[in-house]
């Protein structure tokens, strides 16, 4: 059951992109595509907001808070304070915990016909964390066919900030199947080279090793068993970091942001998920580029630090339509 009546809100652009979002996790819920006189809807989801909560290891489209990724143990350290947060993946803790924001009630505090900002307020020691955190989370789409997501974050002490966006691309449609077929470029030459848990331990180049999409190619053909895998980027200024395209429709998609690493998920753990429209969701039905900070990265020498005011953004822009 949902526990909120959560409502659905659309943006659109003047040449025929429309997408929908749920004040339910700030939630992407659809993008429709045109393309050859057709309608294509380029994101998993569902369409009904009860199954987000009956199937919360998906994360469909959701905003990701207050830290995405995994944290070693469920603890860091913070100005010589421990904090622990709620372990839900064996020993450590994924995007969060079980209480994340993408299953949260936002505010929408303000809607446009292409733009609408989300507002959630995280009080100190949400979710184990320090510190107060006003979140607003900004979809914009532009008639260069851009969705521009951008997070402002305000804090009231320091404390740690790593949002992201889970949303799962099928540029063939979310109901054509197997994205392994997709072509895909990383602008990343190294990669977080992980334990037994999924735990960063260091980095390595990915020159001749199936991790390198420096030059584009097919996910598949790189590694059957798929990806779930942080890169480096190469630059920490707004920037293009990656471009997929989908073998069917050819529809691009560049990947822009001002974080310092993507994730590259190609929904590995998917398993007859019932999603919209009758789909089933299989493995490898959709592939996710969350751009993010290092995993673990709040035990680094570099943690994801707030504190006042931060701005995050990322931008997926699609051509060849």
């Amino acid at each position: 059951m949902t526990k909120h009546p959560f409502k659905r809100y659309s943006i659109e652009n003047n040449n025929g992109i429309f997408i929908e979002l749920s004040d339910l996790g700030a939630t992407i819920t659809k993008i429709l595509m045109p393309k050859n006189n057709q309608r294509y809807d380029v994101v998993l989801g569902f369409n009904d907001d009860s199954a987000y909560f009956d199937y919360t290891a998906c994360y469909f489209g959701g905003i990701i808070g207050r830290v995405a990724n995994r944290i070693a143990k469920g603890t860091f350290e913070l100005n010589d304070e421990r904090y622990h947060i709620e372990t839900n993946e064996g020993n450590n803790t994924l995007h969060s915990g079980n209480d994340g924001y993408q299953l949260r009630h936002w505010e929408v505090v303000s809607s446009t016909s292409n733009a609408i900002t989300f507002k959630l307020v995280s009080p100190h020691l949400d979710q184990g964390f320090p510190g107060e955190l006003k979140l607003a989370v900004t979809y914009t789409i532009t008639d260069d066919n851009a969705l521009t997501i951008t997070y402002h974050g305000e804090s009231d002490r320091p404390t740690v900030f790593n949002p992201t966006n889970h949303s799962y691309f099928n540029l063939n449609g979310h109901d054509s199947g197997n994205i392994m077929k997709h072509r895909l470029w990383i602008d990343g030459r190294q990669y977080s080279v992980l334990n037994d848990e999924s735990i960063p331990k260091g980095h390595e180049d990915v020159s001749n090793t199936p991790m390198d999409f420096t030059t584009e190619r097919v996910i598949g053909e790189q590694q059957a068993s798929g990806f779930d895998d942080n890169y480096m980027l190469n630059h920490r200024s707004a920037h293009k970091v990656a471009t997929l395209i989908g073998d069917q429709t050819g529809i691009a998609m560049d990947v822009f942001t001002d974080m310092p690493c993507v994730q590259l998920y190609t929904g590995n753990g998917l398993d007859n998920v019932p999603g919209k429209d009758g789909a089933i969701y299989d493995q490898f039905a959709g592939v996710c580029l969350e751009t993010q900070f290092e995993p673990n990265s709040v035990n680094s020498e570099s943690p994801p630090i707030i504190d006042g005011e931060k701005i995050y953004r990322t931008v997926y822009q699609f051509r060849n339509l």
